[in-house]
């Protein structure tokens, strides 16, 4: 190995509303401890305080790496944290040109102490430490990313820096390395250069050409989807980097992939996998792509693949993009569960957000995947507070979903489940530009506005297009 060791690091994320950046975050409220949380014993105790005594009340636990939604909730992640896909590419890259590179994630491991992180990471002695933030994480981040400053250089990446790196340069000198965009191939060049500043985004246009993720830390075997149960361990992974469609709300794919996409072989998808099963042991696999079912001849081919196989698997994906016999020879071969992002079944909100749906057709196929695969788990995403959205089109969505089978649950606890998310125009979405336009950049002044937790933009995105 080469001299230089980059750790890319995943610190926790736990805010209340008595920890600011003034006082190192620390709460006045209970934290909970997020190692005993993972047992089912202590949960129920946990939650029993919470209801009856308001235990742990004010606190929200969120996600950084890995995921496309910044967001936080009222209890630790103990089994909802997604893989850091572009740190492990980056990983698994910077090993393969020689250098010493490594995971640590706090948010999976269930670690909600700061400082107990930061002396982890101290003590690998590493040259260079990468972290992804988000808007929601931001006042988090370069708290702690200055102090990492003491003892190593920092570098910063992530959908947030992809639109305001110039901004935030300028301003926080004690990050050395600003990373826009997808940063797997510009952290190489970071690395080899160490020129401080910005690097702009290098987008991989064939993801089979660098190695498999790296998944050979402590953490690494231990990303689980909920709303996706299979057994564990649950092999996270990409058929496909990117999204072509233009959802205006989205924010991975417009700020980080730039609007393109990578799909891969299938051949190396199975390789991939039978891999990882082999050395890790895994259980099962989810394909957490943007939209998983993209080419249908491709699909297919993989999907025999995954019959040889023979593990579960879930994928995340659209409902337009596959003929009926596809989703049918999914099923066939080992799918024992889809998750769709529907959005909302009304016509015209649909195309609000340029999500480029046919109800008809969404319908439709919903009802065949209901009704010829009845053990079939299936997970919807809807959202509220859209623009042009009423109190009535939530209504008839939520009596669309009823008819077709579906409740307002996890899918791990019913067969057809469905979330309401609350829209976000995040910074770097075309629906945050619409937002600007009409109402000012003043009105998204604060980073509270994207915790993950509020509905602040509520009355405002529905008449956004009046």
């Amino acid at each position: 190995m080469k001299t230089v060791k980059v750790v890319l690091a995943n610190p926790p994320v736990v805010y209340s509303k008595t920890g600011t950046m003034d006082n190192d975050f620390k709460c006045k409220e209970f934290v909970f401890p997020g190692r005993l949380w993972k047992n089912r014993f202590f949960r129920r105790i946990f939650d029993f305080c919470a209801v009856h005594f308001g235990l742990g009340k004010g606190v929200r636990y969120g996600v950084r790496a890995g995921s496309r939604w910044p967001w936080t909730i009222d209890r630790p992640l103990y089994n909802l944290a997604p893989y850091p896909f572009m740190m492990g590419y980056t990983a698994s890259l910077l090993r393969r040109e020689g250098y010493d590179a490594d995971i640590m994630d706090a948010v999976i491991d269930g670690e909600s102490n700061y400082d107990r992180f930061l002396r982890r990471v101290e003590r690998s002695n590493p040259d260079i430490v990468l972290m992804e933030c988000f808007a929601s994480t931001l006042d988090v981040d370069l708290w702690f990313a200055k102090r990492l400053s003491a003892f190593t250089e920092v570098a910063l990446g992530g959908a947030h820096v992809a639109q305001n790196a110039e901004a935030l340069s300028k301003k926080y000198p004690y990050v050395r390395y600003w990373l826009k965009g997808e940063y797997i191939l510009s952290s190489v060049r970071m690395v080899s250069e160490r020129r401080a500043g910005i690097y702009d985004c290098e987008i991989l246009e064939n993801l089979d050409s660098i190695p498999f993720p790296f998944r050979n830390y402590p953490e690494g075997t231990l990303y689980f989807d909920c709303t996706m149960p299979t057994p564990q361990p649950q092999l996270q992974i990409y058929g496909s980097k990117g999204c072509p469609f233009k959802c205006s709300y989205c924010l991975w794919p417009q700020t980080m992939y730039k609007g393109r996409v990578s799909l891969r072989c299938p051949e190396k998808i199975a390789e991939e996998i039978r891999q990882s099963v082999a050395e890790q042991g895994y259980k099962s696999i989810f394909f957490d792509d943007d939209t998983f079912n993209m080419g249908s001849e491709r699909i297919s081919v993989l999907c025999d693949h995954l019959k040889e196989i023979g593990l579960p698997w879930t994928m995340m994906g659209r409902l337009d993009t596959s003929p009926l016999w596809l989703f049918d020879k999914m099923v066939d071969c080992g799918c024992v569960g889809m998750r769709f992002g529907v959005e909302t079944f009304d016509p015209e909100v649909s195309r609000n957000i340029r999500k480029g749906l046919e109800v008809d057709n969404i319908y439709g196929v919903l009802k065949h995947l209901v009704e010829k695969h009845p053990n079939l788990w299936l997970y919807l995403l809807m959202m509220k507070n859209l623009p042009g959205q009423t109190k009535e089109i939530e209504q008839r969505d939520a009596e669309i979903l009823k008819e077709l089978g579906f409740v307002e649950k996890e899918v791990g606890e019913v067969l057809r489940g469905y979330r309401v998310a609350s829209c976000v125009p995040f910074p770097g979405t075309s629906l945050y530009d619409d937002f600007v336009s009409r109402y000012g950049v003043e009105k998204l002044q604060g980073m509270e506005m994207y915790d993950g937790s509020q509905e602040k933009f509520s009355g405002l995105l529905e008449k956004l297009y009046d």
